[in-house]
């Protein structure tokens, strides 16, 4: 089953010694249900390039993955460290998450998790989408 949807994505960010950043971005998408999996679509501007995103959901975990002007794999597995990649202009690089709470219910998907750039811990982030039916 397919089903058109609106978007609101609201990106906490918390890095050491910066200021917490937070952004929004709110979008028109699809959410497909299929063996007991959800996946949720939708694509954003970021500077001049479209970048489309799908939502990977379970009850207990959870992949983002981003492709246009770059390629994102984010693997999220609640308490355990996941590896995924980034590759953009710059390269390509291995990142690790452990999302410390993840939650799904009919509306929304919440993840909060430490990111890793290789060796580099990146700081906490916390995604929440809430999705709902487009009239």
């Amino acid at each position: 089953m397919q089903k058109t949807v609106t978007i609101k994505l609201t990106t906490t960010i918390r890095q050491p010694d910066m200021d917490e950043q937070v952004m929004t971005l709110e979008s028109q998408g699809t959410l497909t249900e299929k063996n007991e999996l959800r996946y949720l679509q939708y694509a954003e501007q970021q500077d001049e390039l479209e970048i489309r995103t799908t939502v990977k959901i379970q009850d207990d975990e959870a992949v983002i993955m981003r492709s246009g002007g770059l390629q994102m794999r984010l693997p999220f597995l609640l308490h355990k460290e996941q590896t995924g990649n980034l590759t953009n202009e710059q390269g390509s690089f291995m990142l690790t998450t452990k999302a410390h709470e993840l939650s799904v219910s009919d509306t929304r998907f919440m993840v909060r998790y430490d990111l890793t750039l290789g060796a580099d811990h990146v700081g906490e982030y916390e995604m929440e989408i809430q999705f709902m039916e487009a009239k």
